[in-house]
């Protein structure tokens, strides 16, 4: 019989936070958003269901990003659930700097949701929502969500990530 030891406890700080982090294996989404200077959307892998009745669910966004100000600004956003053939587009939405309103989706094949958010074409599943609540928590902010519209894919073949890396599950 093998008896299974802890490991070896240290402080946390932030890298060892985000290494002990990056060991959960997640899905990956963009969640999109329309504010006053045109459409935005940003990689996120902080994502969870709230609520079956009425459906909701949450997304963490850095307090002070651009993301988080989009969806304060227009009370709406879509999360994009990822097809294990879109890390290109993860890569992208995830990228400081890209460019920002209309240029930051030329090229990026997608929709008007029934709230105003982009929906991604290709995506496995998108979920139109409307901002129910925003609590702060830390450096983020987590915006509770509820489900105004579900959409789903032929194919739910997800992309996920996991210690840095997309992976394309079998």
């Amino acid at each position: 019989m093998t008896s299974h030891q802890p490991a070896p406890v240290a402080e946390v700080g932030t890298g060892r936070f985000r290494q002990a982090m990056g060991r959960f294996l997640t899905g990956v989404a963009v969640v999109t958003s329309a504010g006053p200077h045109g459409p935005h959307g940003t990689t996120v892998s902080s994502l969870a269901s709230v609520s079956l009745d009425p459906p909701m669910l949450l997304v963490c966004l850095s307090r002070h990003s651009y993301g988080a100000e989009v969806i304060r600004a227009a009370g709406t956003f879509t999360v994009n659930v990822l097809g294990r053939d879109q890390s290109e587009l993860a890569g992208w939405f995830a990228t400081p700097g890209r460019p920002r309103g209309a240029a930051g989706f030329a090229g990026v094949a997608h929709r008007t949701g029934s709230t105003g958010a982009p929906v991604l074409a290709g995506a496995v599943s998108h979920l139109d929502c409307r901002v129910a609540q925003r609590v702060p928590a830390g450096d983020h902010t987590i915006f509770i969500g509820e489900v105004a519209e579900v959409g789903l894919a032929d194919s739910a073949d997800p992309l996920a990530y996991h210690q840095g890396q997309f992976l394309h599950l079998p």
